[in-house]
Parts: structure tokens; C-alpha cells; sequence
């Protein structure tokens, strides 16, 4: 098989990791194990954000040819970004979520609004600054199925459907009255949290193949 070939799908493993340890988990272990290891600031949360420090130092160890300062900056930002709301860290100093528009509007006090508003823009200026820059040119080489935009693709997916799995445990319950089994509870949130877990290993192989793209002189620019 030709490097690309493996290549392209290399990013699949992760997730793919993720749903094996977590059907082997919810399928072996007692319902309470598995809600230790996934717990909040449990060991799966401490292992993602530590993937995600070591994924931003990595951005800045490996090899850079050409002056991709701003790009790597930006990257790094969005990185600590997750990281950071990995642990919550923005209820831990409000009490609340600054993601809401509803924080700034309401009586939160204003040194939260203050301090949360400036950082949220930075946060918000970088990602649309990024999805300028390359968007257009990462959807043309997903649908040449060029590894790294396959590995985009590949990373929000695995996004969303890791958010859209938390969504529905209270969309079930308070919705339609379901409560889920201990089992599937356990399935279920696994998938979550060690999915999750999975995205800093996603962007890693993302890192891996730009350095490969960048020295056959095919990377976007």
C-alpha cells in the first residue's frame, strides 16, 4: 500500500481506539469503576488535557520550514483553548459558562465579564481567523482526499458527536422521560469522555502529516 494510502486514514485510529475502550469498559466493569475513571478531573480528563499541553509544545518543537509563525500561534491558542475547557476552567473562576450570551448580559459580576469577554473575542478572532485561511483550501483537498483535510474532517466529527453524545442524556430525560440503563449509561459516557480524549491524538496525526506534506512540498500553505 502507498504511504498516502495509510496515511489518509491514520486519523480514524484514535476515535476508532476510543469506542473499543469504551464498549470494553461499559461491558466489563462495574458501572461505578467506570464513572471513576471519567469523571470530572478523573484520570481520562487529566490524560486529555495533558495530550493537548503536549500537542501545543509539540506545535513548536517540530521542524518549520517557511515563516509559519502565525499560524502555528494560532493553532496553539485554539489548543490551550481546549485544554483549558477541558477543565472547566471558565466555570471554576465565574461559577458559570462565559460561553453563554446570557453571562454578559445578566448580573454576573462585571471583573468576570471584564476578564472572560477579552479572552473569548482572542478565542473567537483566532478560530475565524484560521477558518479564512484554510477552509476553502482543506474542503478542495478533502474531496481530493488529501490526508490532513481528511484528518480535519475526521476531528470535527468526532466534535461534534462526542457533544451531541453529552446532549442527549438530558435531552432524553428531561424531553422524553428516558432514563438509560447503568450499562448504556456507562457505554455511553465512556464514549464521551474518552472520545474527547481522542482529539488531541487526532490533531497529533494532523501534525504528523503537515511535516510529511510539508516535506514532499504539497502542504497548504
Amino acid at each position: 500500500m502507498q504511504t498516502g494510502g495509510w496515511l489518509r486514514w491514520a486519523a480514524l485510529v484514535p476515535p476508532a481506539l476510543a469506542v473499543l475502550v469504551s464498549l470494553a469498559w461499559g461491558t466489563t466493569l462495574p458501572h461505578d469503576a467506570v464513572i471513576a475513571l471519567i469523571h470530572e478531573d478523573g484520570p481520562v480528563e487529566s490524560l486529555t488535557v495533558l495530550l493537548y499541553l503536549l500537542l501545543a509544545l509539540a506545535l513548536w518543537c517540530v521542524p518549520r520550514p517557511g515563516d509559519h509563525t502565525r499560524p502555528r500561534a494560532a493553532i496553539t491558542v485554539l489548543v490551550l483553548a481546549l485544554a483549558a475547557r477541558e477543565l472547566d476552567l471558565h466555570k471554576h473562576f465565574t461559577g458559570g459558562s462565559v460561553l453563554k450570551v446570557s453571562f454578559y448580559l445578566h448580573d454576573a459580576p462585571l471583573l468576570h465579564k471584564l476578564v472572560a469577554l477579552p479572552i473569548l473575542l482572542v478565542i473567537l478572532a483566532t478560530a475565524a481567523w484560521l477558518a479564512l485561511r484554510y477552509v476553502r483550501p482543506l474542503w478542495r483537498d478533502l474531496r481530493r482526499g488529501r490526508p490532513l483535510a481528511v484528518t480535519m474532517a475526521v476531528f470535527f466529527a468526532t466534535l461534534v458527536l462526542t457533544k451531541l453524545i453529552d446532549r442527549s442524556f438530558a435531552i432524553l430525560a428531561e424531553d422524553f422521560g428516558i432514563v438509560m440503563s447503568a450499562g448504556l449509561d456507562a457505554v455511553l459516557s465512556g464514549m464521551e469522555e474518552v472520545g474527547e480524549c481522542s482529539l488531541p491524538l487526532i490533531l497529533a496525526v494532523g501534525l504528523g502529516q503537515y511535516q510529511h506534506e510539508r516535506a514532499s512540498g504539497s502542504a497548504v500553505g
